[in-house]
């Protein structure tokens, strides 16, 4: 019994701690922005980032350049993640045609290293961002 009166001061300590912890994973995570894409006909990927050991705090971004391959869009990213502590995770890619000026993206196909990715889930990315709210997004198959 005296025992478990001990435990107690010390499980108010510990919550704290790990309360500061979860708040730092968020700040992290929540300074990457979620898209970055071109205009143009983009190699996209879609990537989990979160930090070592706490996946439960992950995070979905979008990433896509006219001039670059699926490869280096994730190599860049992966180096960009590592320098902030940030573990990067692909969950595929494929194509995003960003016509900016009919405010449409067409997102279709596959890549060959990492599969295709959820094109429906990257959709919902695009229009949770301010400047696509605005675009007609479509999914091709």
């Amino acid at each position: 019994m005296r025992n478990l009166k001990l435990l107690v001061p010390i499980s108010q300590i510990v919550c704290p701690a790990r309360m500061q912890s979860v708040s730092r994973v968020n700040a992290l995570l929540l300074n990457v922005p979620r898209v970055q894409i071109t205009s143009g006909k983009n190699q996209y990927l879609l990537m989990v980032i979160h930090i070592h050991g706490q996946t439960r705090f992950g995070r979905t971004i979008v990433r896509g350049d006219t001039d670059k391959s699926h490869e280096d869009i994730f190599e860049e990213t992966k180096e960009q993640m590592d320098e902030i502590g940030i573990c990067t995770k692909s969950l595929g890619g494929g194509f995003i045609e960003n016509t900016e000026k009919k405010k449409l993206i067409q997102i279709y196909g596959c890549c060959k290293t990492f599969g295709e990715a959820p094109h429906g889930r990257t959709k919902d990315i695009l229009l949770s961002w301010t400047k696509y709210q605005n675009y007609n997004i479509l999914v091709r198959k």
